[in-house]
């Protein structure tokens, strides 16, 4: 009887294991889901803000794929946790793209100037209207 015993509080103790395992599984599968909503929430409020921006600016052009908008983004989103958003390039790489002229002037977006992030885009050496 002893060993049934054992065997029968082991069985126990592992579906208690078990139980924490499945129940730590469930909470990174929610934080997980909620991350990626976020995420995405940011993403369109971004897409959002920048269309806003340039229809005061230059106008929206025709954009009828993901890639046609990510390239659009990759032109008019200049902070590089806005960047991130999008998987786009941050940091030094985006930087040397406005210094040395490869891209136009960003266009800033009304989240840009809200969220206190009030720097000036690199001089590209063209003058403005």
């Amino acid at each position: 009887m002893a060993q049934t015993d054992r065997v029968r509080s082991r069985i126990q103790s592992l579906d208690e294991r078990l139980a924490r395992i499945r129940a730590q599984k469930s909470r990174l599968v929610a934080r997980a889901s909620q991350t990626e909503r976020k995420r995405d929430t940011r993403r369109k409020i971004l897409i959002g803000g920048a269309v806003l921006a340039a229809i005061e600016h230059e106008g929206v052009p025709k954009m009828r794929t993901r890639e046609e908008l990510l390239r659009w983004l990759e032109r008019h989103l200049t902070r590089p946790h806005d960047r991130a958003a999008f998987d786009l390039a941050t940091g030094q790489e985006n930087e040397d793209v406005h210094r040395f002229g490869l891209m136009s002037d960003p266009v800033r977006s009304e989240a840009a100037v809200k969220d206190g992030d009030h720097r000036e885009p690199p001089y590209s050496g063209a003058a403005r209207p």
